[in-house]
């Protein structure tokens, strides 16, 4: 079965199947009501099946809900990097 490229995150490294990603999610007010901090979101990479070709995709790590995204909608469409996220465990 054919699979999609790979993917590559801030630093240039490539995403592979369970990886972790440390994902940027906003910037908001920190926890004393002053100031900036950074807010991130955390998520497992696998390869699922979709018409005959393995695509990418990222889910939550807190549920089974089989939500989140392809990786495809938020990378960069000629390096497949993809900015404001940082690979954190993978095997």
């Amino acid at each position: 079965m054919e699979t999609e490229l790979p993917y590559f995150d801030k630093n240039g490294k490539e995403i592979k199947e369970f990886a972790v990603l440390k994902v940027y999610h906003f910037l908001g007010v920190n926890e004393q009501g002053r100031g900036r901090k950074h807010y991130y979101m955390y998520k497992w990479v696998r390869l699922k099946e979709s018409s005959g070709k393995l695509w990418w995709h990222a889910s939550h790590l807190e549920n089974d809900s089989h939500s989140g995204y392809w990786l495809r909608a938020v990378a960069d469409k000629d390096t497949h990097i993809i900015k404001g996220t940082e690979i954190v465990q993978q095997h």
